[in-house]
C-alpha cells in the first residue's frame, strides 16, 4: 500500500503508531463519525494537534487509511485460503481473520457519512485495495474464461465502485441486519456480477 498517510507517521515508532492505531478505533467505535474532532484524536492518541497533520492531512485521511488496512488484511486472508478474492466460492468470517477491535472498528463503516464513503470507493484508497483483483481478471482472460465483450478495466471500475451504491441502498431502505447485507452482497457479485462477465456457468 502507498504512503496515503505522511511518511513522518511509518516513519514513528511502533509503540507510538499503535497508540495512535488503537485511539483511532476506540474513539470512532464510540462516537459518531461527525462528532469526532482532531482535538480528541490527539489527545486521545497522546499527540499534540500539530503532530496529527505531520502525520496525517484530516479525519477522513486518518480514517480511511485504517479502515483500508482492514480490509486489506481480510482479503489477504481470503486470497491464502481460497486462493480467490473475486471467484472464490467461499467467504471467510471477518471474525476469524481481525482482532474483536478491529472488526467493531470495520462495522463503523456503516455508519460514516456518504461522502467518506464516496472517497474511499472512487479515490485512490479502493484502487490500492482492490489492486489484486484486476490480476485475477486479466489471469481469467488470459485463460480465455471470459466473454469476449469483456472490457477488464471497466469491469474493474464497476466491481470497485458498485460497493457504494450497495451500500447506499441499504441505508435507502433500513438494512441493517449483518446476515442479511451478505446476502445481497453474495447475490450481486455472484448471481449477476459474475454470471455477466464469465462464458460458463461451471467456470465459476
Amino acid at each position: 500500500m502507498s504512503s496515503i498517510p505522511k511518511q513522518t507517521f511509518f516513519n514513528l515508532p511502533d509503540e507510538k503508531k499503535q497508540k495512535i492505531i488503537d485511539a483511532t478505533y476506540n474513539i470512532f467505535i464510540y462516537e459518531k463519525y461527525e462528532d469526532v474532532n482532531i482535538r480528541d484524536i490527539a489527545k486521545k492518541a497522546g499527540i499534540s494537534i500539530g503532530s496529527f497533520y505531520q502525520y496525517f492531512h484530516d479525519k477522513d485521511d486518518l480514517y480511511l487509511y485504517f479502515f483500508t488496512c482492514i480490509e486489506m488484511k481480510y482479503m489477504d486472508k481470503q486470497k491464502e485460503k481460497t486462493s480467490s478474492i473475486l471467484f472464490g466460492k467461499e467467504t471467510i468470517p471477518i471474525e476469524e481473520v481481525c482482532t474483536q477491535i478491529e472488526v467493531e472498528f470495520n462495522r463503523t463503516w456503516y455508519k460514516v457519512p456518504m461522502e467518506v464513503m464516496q472517497k474511499f470507493y472512487f479515490g485512490e484508497y479502493s484502487r490500492e485495495l482492490h489492486a489484486c483483483l484486476m490480476d485475477e481478471l486479466m489471469e481469467y482472460k488470459n485463460a480465455g474464461k471470459l466473454k469476449d465483450s469483456v472490457d477488464t478495466q471497466f469491469i474493474f471500475h464497476l466491481y470497485t465502485t458498485s460497493m457504494f451504491n450497495i451500500l447506499n441502498y441499504f441505508r435507502d431502505n433500513d438494512i441493517t441486519d449483518e446476515n442479511e447485507r451478505l446476502e445481497i452482497k453474495k447475490k450481486y457479485y455472484q448471481d449477476i456480477f459474475l454470471n455477466g462477465i464469465l462464458k460458463d456457468l461451471e467456470d465459476k
